[in-house]
């Protein structure tokens, strides 16, 4: 007899990313001129972590005031790459994998 419930199904269309939202409000408090990254932030409070691998995407919602930053997270939405890059910041992409720096976009 087969078990009733044999485990996950296999392939990529039952492999879920999951996303966690950074909010460019919560870079403004940066040094001007730093790297701004996850363990950083979690490291001032600003966010927390989670038990699963979760990639870490930047989003624009509110006003982003903060100048000359280089921020690293694994995506950007289009608003957040402008604003950064309209104060003079930049913006790299880390790899999925291991979450070395991928590009220097």
């Amino acid at each position: 007899r087969l078990p009733k419930f044999v485990g996950r199904p296999m392939g990529p269309g039952h492999s879920k990313t999951i996303y966690n939202t950074i909010k460019l409000d919560e870079l403004n408090a940066a040094e001007a001129g730093s790297t701004v990254n996850f363990e950083g932030l979690y490291e001032s409070g600003a966010t927390t972590k989670s038990k699963q691998d979760i990639h870490k995407i930047v989003v624009g919602r509110e006003e982003f005031t903060a100048k000359d930053l280089t921020v690293q997270a694994h995506a950007f939405t289009k608003s957040a790459r402008a604003a950064i890059e309209a104060n003079g910041g930049k913006c790299e992409l880390l790899k999925a994998t291991t979450g070395e720096v991928l590009v220097e976009a």
